[in-house]
């Protein structure tokens, strides 16, 4: 009976040991934890890295034109101030605030070199230039572009204000098109070929109302002075090895705009599986057949048989669409004596979808 008031009156004395001891290891442990937000920063700059601090430490910076980083920030206080400057310089450029009772919080920037704008607008360029443009705002380039590769374009705005953006031959001064940009607007979409001199942003491929058809439209600028237009493009068919000149006319024609804007559309159908052939075409004086758009009276003649012809055959693609850019090429035959003339195309149609 001793034993056993022993033995429980040591236990009851353990369990307050415990008790005592346990309590203060919770006195010991932190009673007020750091508050702890995510911060995103996002932005562009056209010049300059940027540092930002916080309580005049670099707590990230951004090291390219289009950059970012995501960084974890202690908030000792309700709110606490964010400093952006210049890499290796004093001068604030801006200050932004940021609040700790957001767990994730983002900060926009656009620096153009002169001014730190709050926001900025994306412009999706999408289409296909003959040669090089340049994109401007307020007469600074902030992009350019060639063929079908255009940059991912970044518009610094501040609340309320509209920009304007514009494109231009490289190594002129003159706008050939300009694209509002508002603050607060989603990503832009910006499409439009660039035939050299002038751009045109009317250009839907579509898809033919057979599906085993290719819908065609074509635009043509002449680089050559003995031109005499109008004029027509002409389908023709002939074999995938053969000579352009010995293929056959076929009935679809398409009637080529003076101005270099796209024609109407035409759907050409597929060839029988198995047939070993290809479709070209044929540049020739509207309404006609055979007769060329072309003054050769003071060319060296005679006229080679591949002339008017395409350079080479059109991909023919079941159910899409064709947009070709036609430009003509003038050929002296040094051996045989005579004239070739030719034409280049690109199928630009991929570059819109």
């Amino acid at each position: 009976m001793k034993l056993n008031i022993k033995f429980i009156f040591y236990s009851c004395l353990g369990l307050l040991w415990l008790s005592i001891f346990s309590c203060k290891k919770l006195e010991l442990a932190e009673s007020d934890p750091p508050n702890v937000i995510d911060l995103f920063v996002k932005g562009t700059t056209l010049t300059d890295t940027l540092e930002f601090l916080k309580d005049g430490k670099v707590i990230g910076q951004t090291y390219s034109e289009h950059g970012e980083f995501n960084v974890k920030v202690v908030m000792e206080d309700v709110s606490a101030e964010l400093k952006i400057r210049r890499k290796g310089q004093q001068e604030i450029l801006s200050k932004r605030t940021i609040s700790a009772e957001q767990k994730q919080q983002n900060i926009i920037y656009y620096f153009d070199g002169e001014k730190m704008y709050a926001d900025f607008v994306t412009v999706n360029v999408k289409g296909f230039a003959q040669g090089e443009v340049e994109f401007t705002v307020d007469d600074r380039v902030v992009g350019s572009g060639s063929g079908k590769d255009f940059p991912v374009i970044n518009i610094g705005v501040d609340a309320g204000q509209t920009r304007l953006l514009q494109v231009r031959k490289k190594g002129t001064t003159e706008s050939l098109m300009n694209k509002e940009v508002k603050a607060g607007s989603s990503a832009i979409p910006w499409v439009f070929y660039f035939d050299g001199e002038k751009i045109f942003d009317k250009i839907d491929a579509g898809l033919p109302a057979n599906p085993v058809n290719m819908l065609l439209t074509a635009s043509f600028t002449s680089k050559l002075n003995i031109f005499r237009g109008p004029a027509d493009l002409v389908i023709y068919e002939g074999r995938r090895s053969g000579l352009p000149y010995q293929s056959t006319a076929t009935t679809f024609r398409i009637e080529l705009p003076e101005d270099g804007t796209f024609s109407k559309s035409i759907e050409i159908p597929p060839f029988p599986e198995g047939a070993f052939k290809a479709y070209v075409f044929r540049i020739v004086k509207r309404g006609t057949l055979t007769e060329l758009p072309y003054d050769v009276t003071n060319e060296i003649l005679p006229m080679l048989p591949s002339t008017g012809f395409s350079g080479g055959s059109l991909s023919f693609t079941p159910g899409g669409a064709a947009i070709l850019t036609i430009s003509d090429v003038k050929e002296y035959d040094d051996w045989d004596g005579g004239t070739w003339i030719y034409f280049r195309h690109i199928d630009i149609a991929s570059y819109f979808k």
